[in-house]
């Protein structure tokens, strides 16, 4: 799967937002991945909003349209890996950033993101749309 492009939470809800930039770029692309924990912030997103009964079928047909692909052990392996760089540099970022960071350097995954925190991984390759 290397070089293929995963969405970060941020661009994802541009996407769903509308953001005639990211719906272009998005639609250019044979395939969209969402990591595992992207899918999950969607949804508690969607779930959490005043307008969960508008956003929830939404949510759930992207989800539904892209790849998401379950973590596995090596991505654990990687999750403690990039962790524990994070933490020796003094750079801690969000739990769930270093699971979505472990998941695409796991699987070669280009992160599409608008989220300055993955600049402290290193070997995680980032694309700003």
């Amino acid at each position: 799967m290397s070089g293929e492009i995963a969405l970060d939470t941020s661009v994802a809800i541009r996407f769903l937002n509308g953001d005639p930039t990211i719906v272009n770029q998005v639609l250019r692309q044979p395939e969209i991945i969402l990591p595992l924990v992207v899918s999950g912030e969607l949804l508690f997103g969607a779930k959490n909003s005043s307008r969960a009964l508008q956003n929830l079928p939404r949510y759930l047909e992207f989800i539904s349209a892209c790849v998401v692909v379950p973590l596995g052990r090596e991505t654990a392996d990687i999750y403690a890996q990039v962790r524990l760089q994070l933490k020796r540099k003094g750079r801690p970022i969000p739990m769930n950033d270093v699971w979505i960071a472990a998941q695409c350097i796991e699987q070669g995954w280009v992160l599409v993101t608008d989220d300055a925190d993955f600049e402290a991984v290193d070997s995680l390759v980032l694309e700003h749309w």
